[in-house]
């Protein structure tokens, strides 16, 4: 159905060069006085200072951790600082930086005798005279002031772990350009093609703490994700990828090499997820925890697992488990684990049995898994949680004593209007089945009065949470509320925090998710809580593909803001390293077999959009190509719908720059009071 001159849209296209449009954004535009209480701006999301790598030492009288401090407004394309940051476990002491003054330091680790702290930095602040490009070991002894270099990669250090006897560090590093590769770079002959000579692949280094010299371990040509020393130090676990091609990601392998000679001994599994960060070498030797996947390799359906560390039969741990493990750590005496989980949107801290697989609580959490961070001895807790109305902060649990916060690093929200946040639940209309999501209701909320609605979908797998939703410049949900808006978080099927089996439902990617969206919109109708003529949908990444495949099959929303969305399944299989997934859920190429990828794109049925839409991406994306976008963009121009396309110079697919955050989060707000207001 063509669409009569009238209503032809309104079409234009920005390069983002720094100015917005002249727009009311409304009370999100200035501060009131006085020390009142008031409505967030983009700016105020911009000025929370992120806590990560919370590290516990062995003794559990000291927590290190990592501060990312806010971008400097007048510094835009400048990246965050960070430094490492200690404090006494009881919090009798204020929290100070491990040395004052680093700008670029994180990923502490304490030594097993808990005397020194490592850390990684670029070294330019770290008492280093020459530095080799990229991150680099760093150690701090108790009672000394400087820090001394461990490691000197060329490239430097992605990953590193102490070895149980403190006297080494293991670490991966990535290979670099040979000098005939760079002499032909100086010269302009670098044109590149993908054979496997040109890959650059990580390879395992130890180096140890007496000499400072450090001596490559790996030859094997594999890609390495991650590593765990054995107890006795003489072997490292690792999970390895054929190739450094991401796409590889899918083709996983649990092996144990030497330590010394890199060789491999033995091969745990080859059902391996590409979640990482669970890698953990029981006490005692026996047990090396992963995540495992089906033989059929759906990398979305994975579940805890134990696999002999001497080879034999991998024992599903945690197969059935209604959640979504975190960070697992061992008890001392190897009988169990403590582990941070996502339940819902909720999270929690629990022991789990190795033997039977039972769960006791240790208490509830606030907290998302973009912000976890959990550390344990045994006995002493310490992980960063938030509330509804602060950030994250450092908290920590000792024996069976209350959970204690420790620190206060964002003392500014106090002064902001937050809405109240609440968990929603409501059924799929056609299997039944329960669905669960966050609501944010505005500040100023009368019940039964109704309020322009926005659904701001996930990004990813990531469940929305009853938490703190101002800290992040995808996660709009406070700032709508604040500025007037019924928010709506809906959990459709595919996230975290709902067992292996619902979690691999992420890949139907709209057919099944999209419905459990729909049908949450029309609870809230149903309760009078959104206004069903001014409903508006958006959000970055998945959310995006969710907003542009929701907009192309229903007009009931009136504003749409989809940023780095998939609107192309055919086009991006050939340009994205996303491929490997695609076919793996569709079945087949789509040069064999073309309906799977146009029956889920949106883009297909572009000729049904109505909802103005407002399109965001960085140029530079390369999991979902601009191309993308721009496909979205004409097919909407064409379609006759109001639409602005925003490209961001520089970005990849996550903004890292502090005016380009700024303005994603000014035009969605603009857009979204333009249309719904």
């Amino acid at each position: 159905m063509k669409l009569s001159k009238s209503l032809l849209a309104v079409a234009a296209i920005f390069f983002f060069t720094g100015k917005l449009p002249a727009q009311n954004l409304g009370a999100s535009a200035t501060y009131e006085a006085g020390g009142k209480k008031h409505a967030i701006t983009p700016e105020d999301v911009l000025s929370i200072r992120e806590l990560s790598e919370v590290r516990l030492s062995p003794d559990g009288k000291r927590v290190a951790f990592a501060v990312a401090e806010p971008n400097d407004p007048n510094k835009p394309r400048e990246p965050r600082t960070s430094n490492v940051w200690v404090l006494p476990g009881d919090g009798h002491e204020p929290p100070r930086p491990l040395i004052p003054g680093l700008k670029n330091a994180g990923n502490p680790r304490w030594s097993p005798d808990g005397r020194a702290l490592a850390f990684l930095s670029d070294g330019e602040d770290a008492g280093a005279a020459e530095v080799d490009k990229g991150p680099q070991v760093y150690l701090l002894r108790d009672g000394e002031k400087e820090a001394v270099r461990l490691t000197s990669a060329a490239g430097g250090v992605e990953q590193y772990e102490w070895s149980p006897n403190g006297k080494m560090i293991a670490f991966i590093a990535r290979d670099q350009a040979t000098a005939e590769e760079q002499a032909r770079k100086t010269a302009g002959d670098d044109a590149t093609v993908r054979p496997e000579r040109d890959l650059k692949y990580s390879r395992l280094w130890v180096t140890n703490l007496s000499d400072r010299k450090s001596v490559q371990v790996t030859k094997q040509n594999f890609e390495i994700l991650e590593m765990a020393w054995s107890p006795s130090g003489s072997e490292l676990a690792l999970i390895v990828a054929p190739s450094s091609r991401s796409e590889e990601s899918e083709n996983l392998s649990l092996v144990v090499v030497n330590g010394s000679t890199g060789e491999v001994a033995r091969t745990l599994s080859k059902n391996v997820s590409s979640i990482i960060g669970i890698l953990r070498w029981s006490p005692d030797g026996r047990w090396i925890t992963f995540f495992e996947i089906p033989p059929t390799r759906e990398s979305a359906n994975f579940w805890l697992s134990l696999a002999p560390a001497k080879g034999g039969e991998v024992r599903p741990l945690l197969k059935d488990y209604p959640g979504t493990i975190l960070t697992p750590e061992w008890a001392p005496d190897s009988k169990s684990l403590l582990a941070q989980s996502i339940e819902g949107t909720h999270q929690v801290i629990s022991r789990i049995d190795i033997s039977t697989g039972a769960f006791q609580k240790i208490g509830d959490i606030m907290q998302s898994q973009w912000g976890d961070g959990f550390s344990s001895n045994g006995e002493t807790i310490a992980y960063l949680a938030q509330t509804t109305e602060t950030a994250n902060d450092v908290w920590v649990i000792e024996k069976n004593e209350r959970p204690r916060k420790i620190t206060d690093f964002n003392p500014q929200t106090k002064s902001w209007l937050f809405g109240r946040v609440s968990e929603v639940v409501w059924k799929n209309s056609k299997d039944g089945l329960t669905r669960r999501g966050v609501l944010i209701t505005p500040p100023d909320y009368k019940p039964g009065q109704l309020y322009p609605t926005v659904v701001n979908t996930h990004p990813g797998d990531t469940a929305w949470w009853i938490g703190f939703h101002a800290s992040k410049w995808w996660d709009w949900g406070q700032l709508l509320a604040s500025n007037g808006y019924v928010v709506f978080l809906p959990n459709t099927r595919g996230v975290t925090g709902e067992g292996a089996a619902m979690h691999a439902t992420n890949s139907h990617w709209g057919d099944k998710s999209v419905p459990d969206l729909m049908d949450g919109v029309d609870y809230l109708i149903t309760q009078k809580i959104a206004d069903p003529n001014r409903l508006g949908i958006g959000g970055w990444s998945n959310g995006g593909f969710i907003t542009e495949y929701s907009i192309t099959r229903t007009t009931r929303f009136k504003a749409a803001v989809a940023q780095a969305g998939h609107s192309d399944f055919f086009s991006l299989y050939g340009t994205s390293y996303l491929r490997d997934g695609l076919r793996m859920t569709s079945g087949e190429s789509p040069y064999y077999n073309r309906r799977w990828y146009e029956e889920h794109s949106p883009i297909t049925y572009i000729k049904n959009c109505r909802t103005p839409t407002l399109l965001l991406h960085g140029e530079l994306d390369a999991g979902v190509p601009v191309g993308q976008a721009y496909e979205f963009y004409t097919g909407l121009k064409d379609a006759g719908v109001e639409t602005e396309l925003v490209i961001y110079p520089r970005e990849r697919h996550s903004i890292q720059e502090y005016s380009h955050r700024l303005d994603v989060q000014k035009r969605m707000l603009a857009w979204f009071d333009k249309h719904l207001k």
